[in-house]
Order: structure tokens, then C-alpha cells, then sequence
């Protein structure tokens, strides 16, 4: 039997304000809606799972426990969501790396333009794909369209 592998959506949360907080919440359920569209495929979003607020009964080392496990055995697409600094981010984008798999980063233009995105997380080599946008909305459409071109299943040869 085998295991369904998925997108990993990932982006700070945990120091962000509230407001910016609830925003960032539905860019990543947008991203997933996206993945879902292509590859009816449910996204995982750890938001759903471990909110820093909603789920704080978690301890940091069950989060890493289970977060951890989903990238590196689960995962087969980290999608980076980078709209503000994320230590949790970066750590994400290793584990990916260490497990090979491939990671796109999505992101503001604007933010991209202005050397706003870590030349470290640009340069991981898990790294197959950078796209931005001007708008929350562009990049997902951005992102839909990517996947559409470039999504391959995981299992279509087995």
C-alpha cells in the first residue's frame, strides 16, 4: 500500500500580529485550495494542526516531532510562503532539503526586488522554483499555474 505524499504549505505565524496573523491564515488555506484545484490533493497546513494560539497545549518538541516526520516522509512539495521573516521557515526548507524534497518559494515582487527573501533560504538547493507577484492573489493564481505546467505525481510510475 502505498503512502500519499502531499504539499507542505509553509510561512510564519507564531510572532506575527493578530491581524497580520488571520491574513497569513488564508493566504496558506489559499495556497492549499490551489493545490487542491490541480492535484485533488489535500495540502497539509500546519495552522490546522499546531496554531501557536488555537493549539498551544502542543509542546515545541511534539510540534517538531510530527512537523518534522510530515516533511521528511510525507511531503512532496514544501511550499514556502514568504511574506515576513520565519525562523520555523528556514528550518522547514532544510528538513526538505535533507529529505530531497523540492521546495518552491512563493512571494511579493516587491520584496523579492528589494533583497527582502534570504539569499541563504534562495540558495537552499531544494530550491526548484522562486515565483512572485504583486498580490496575495496573483501569487496564488501564480502558483495554480505553475502547478498545472510542472506537477508531476509522485506515483504516476509506479
Amino acid at each position: 500500500m502505498k503512502t500519499e505524499k502531499t504539499a507542505y504549505i509553509c510561512g510564519p505565524l507564531t510572532e506575527l500580529p493578530p491581524k497580520n496573523r488571520r491574513k497569513a491564515k488564508r493566504f496558506y488555506e489559499s495556497l492549499a485550495g490551489a493545490f487542491w484545484d490541480v492535484t485533488g490533493t489535500s495540502a497539509f497546513v500546519p495552522h490546522q494542526h499546531f496554531d501557536p494560539v488555537k493549539h498551544s497545549r502542543f509542546t515545541p518538541v511534539e510540534v517538531d516531532a510530527v512537523e518534522r516526520k510530515r516533511v521528511c516522509e510525507c511531503t512532496s512539495l514544501l511550499v514556502v510562503a514568504a511574506i515576513a521573516p520565519s525562523w520555523g521557515g528556514g528550518i522547514e526548507v532544510e528538513m526538505a532539503r535533507e529529505s530531497n524534497v523540492p521546495v518552491v518559494i512563493l512571494c511579493r515582487q516587491k520584496k523579492l526586488g528589494d533583497g527582502r527573501v534570504s539569499r541563504l533560504l534562495r540558495g537552499n538547493p531544494a530550491v526548484i522554483q522562486i515565483l512572485s507577484s504583486g498580490s496575495d492573489r496573483a501569487i496564488v493564481d501564480e502558483f495554480r499555474d505553475w502547478l498545472r505546467k510542472n506537477w508531476h505525481d509522485p506515483y504516476a510510475d509506479c
